[in-house]
């Protein structure tokens, strides 16, 4: 492969205007300097491309080889340029984000729907997954930045860049079946109940065993989603630990309750996080930066 690929440009120069002295016009260069650069391709392809007449040049076969190639090589390459234009100006590409059913649900839903009212053009892609396997998916490259939950393991936290954007508070609840509501409960006595928890992968119940230790009692039942905790807690199959934002409706309207804890589970939070040394497209930067805006106090940014 010829190593300066400039000689193209010229020879494509030389052949769309059909002379040595136009293209050195089109070009700013002098005409010694566009047939040094003739001289030097064909020398290198080992054939002649150009012809001299009275005219000024006509492409060799070989030439018009070359041309007819180059012309759609060119095309394609400003294609190219005009495509990533377009990402970089968040008319096109790909946003690719990880998120739990908690994290999408009670932060970045509204932070999606005003991104794409805003840049309809851009591709969504949101992998619903929990924080660790959203954590791999970002080491992997398959998503560009992720809204995960503490709690987050020190190696996370090298290699990251982590912004805490909402605090958020985990709570057992019931239904009113438990004689449980109007004291003060400690950890050990709900052991005496189906205790229904997460499974232990997930960083809400990482959290909460760290949290309350060895008197956690073990659950009668571990499920999958956060959805699930409530649908049995909603029907008296036992009582659950979930983050309080999800069940703020159904402690509104008395369906279930707060159960008072003699120990106490300190808030923790939401984390939005990408690779310190990742590349970041536009469009996650875009994003980025709006959520750090509405978070200092500042007005989103307009287009």
């Amino acid at each position: 492969m010829i190593d300066d690929l400039n000689l193209y440009t010229v020879f494509m120069a030389v052949a769309e205007s059909g002379s040595i002295s136009r293209a050195a016009e089109r070009m700013y260069v002098s005409q010694p300097a566009v047939s040094a650069s003739i001289a030097r391709l064909e020398g290198a392809l080992g054939t002649k491309v150009l012809l001299r007449t009275s005219r000024g040049v006509a492409l060799t076969d070989e030439g018009s080889t070359l041309y007819n190639r180059l012309k759609d090589i060119f095309a394609r390459i400003d294609n190219t340029e005009d495509i990533l234009r377009d990402i970089a100006g968040l008319q096109g590409g790909t946003l690719r984000i990880g998120a739990s059913d908690m994290t999408l649900r009670f932060f970045l839903l509204d932070y999606l729907q005003h991104f794409r009212d805003r840049y309809p053009k851009v591709h969504l892609s949101v992998t619903n997954a929990p924080t660790p396997q959203t954590l791999q998916a970002l080491y992997r490259g398959d998503i560009d930045f992720g809204v995960i939950s503490d709690p987050c393991d020190p190696g996370d936290r090298a290699s990251l860049e982590l912004i805490p954007v909402r605090e958020i508070r985990d709570v057992f609840v019931c239904t009113d079946r438990y004689p449980l509501l109007g004291r003060k409960v400690s950890v050990r006595e709900l052991a005496d109940y189906p205790l229904i928890l997460l499974e232990r992968q997930t960083s809400t119940r990482r959290y909460v065993d760290e949290v309350l230790g060895g008197q956690m009692p073990s659950p009668a039942i571990e499920l999958a989603t956060s959805d699930l905790l409530l649908e049995f807690a909603r029907r008296g199959i036992g009582i659950t630990c979930i983050v309080e934002d999800f069940a703020r409706a159904d402690l509104e309207a008395g369906r279930l309750y707060k159960i008072d804890l003699l120990e106490e589970i300190p808030p923790r939070r939401f984390l939005l996080a990408y690779l310190k040394k990742g590349y970041l497209p536009s469009s996650a930067r875009s994003l980025i930066g709006e959520i750090n805006q509405t978070l200092s106090g500042e007005a989103p940014p307009t287009i």
